[in-house]
């Protein structure tokens, strides 16, 4: 019996930052004026836009190894727990089996009735397990999530300010940036230097 768990990984996660507003929208069918799209052209030019790319936060962020590492000892040891009742429900099966033979009916039925009982009950907490696995893996990845945003917005704040921050990586959905918007670097270096301190002070 085993029990599953999915691997951590936060690979989602977008801060957008305060957009100002550059006039009134036109019109869908309204035709767009040379005046209209310098306008736009300057807008676009004065957005600040910032990339953290996630495969690298995921590899390099010391919480989400240590996290990691503590789902699956937490499932190594459920899993463990799960399989030593197991065991123990075949020695009394087989015993059963040895000497039912020998019982009266109405105990067969009671020893049967029992193994019942308890293989059900060990069903019932294999389930329960899996649940609390895959609770405590929704819980660790919304602290890493807010670790995160919250390290990003103070980031913003002391360097930016950016228009917006995206993330990049196989799972983004961007397609190109320019190197010279990559933030990750920074971005990991103050999560990791952020994390150790709050490990010595737990």
């Amino acid at each position: 019996m085993k029990i599953s768990v999915l691997k951590i990984s936060i690979l989602c996660f977008v801060v957008a930052g305060v957009f100002s507003a550059c006039g009134k929208k036109e019109s869908a069918t309204a035709p767009v004026s040379g005046q209209t799209a310098a306008a736009a052209g300057a807008a676009v030019s004065e957005m600040r836009i910032a990339t953290v790319n996630m495969d690298s936060i995921n590899a390099g962020f010391q919480m989400v190894a240590d996290i990691q590492a503590e789902l699956a000892r937490t499932e190594q040891r459920l899993t463990d727990d799960i399989q030593r009742q197991a065991t123990q429900f075949q020695t009394e099966y087989e015993n059963y089996l040895r000497i039912g033979a020998t019982l009266t009916l109405a105990e067969q039925r009671k020893r049967e009735s029992d193994l019942e009982q308890k293989q059900q009950e060990i069903a019932t907490l294999q389930q329960t397990y899996a649940n609390q696995i895959v609770t405590l893996q929704a819980q660790r990845m919304e602290e890493v999530s807010n670790a995160i945003l919250d390290f990003v917005r103070r980031y913003d704040a002391e360097n930016g300010p950016y228009t917006m921050v995206v993330i990049t990586g196989r799972n983004s959905g961007v397609l190109h940036s320019q190197p010279s918007m990559d933030i990750t670097r920074p971005v990991l270096e103050g999560l990791n230097r952020e994390y150790q301190e709050t490990k010595k002070n737990s």
